[in-house]
């Protein structure tokens, strides 16, 4: 009919101990990396400001005297 796979119960423990380790350990590893991750520039140094635009020609011509 089919194979039936016995396993023990200390088999089943040791796998259970390991994949708590491994996740733990995990875990672990990912908040520090997060916590250092937080601390730098995500996309690179900020870029030096822009200098303004000058301002259009219209604006610096006088406004014609009332008479």
């Amino acid at each position: 009919m089919g194979y039936v796979i016995y396993l023990s119960f200390p088999a089943i423990l040791l796998l259970l101990i390991v994949a708590i380790t491994f996740y733990l350990i995990g875990r672990k590893i990912g908040r520090r990396e997060g916590i250092e991750a937080a601390s730098q520039f995500h996309y690179g140094p900020p870029l030096a400001n822009f200098p303004a635009p000058a301002p259009p020609h219209k604006a610096m011509e006088k406004p014609p005297e009332p008479v």
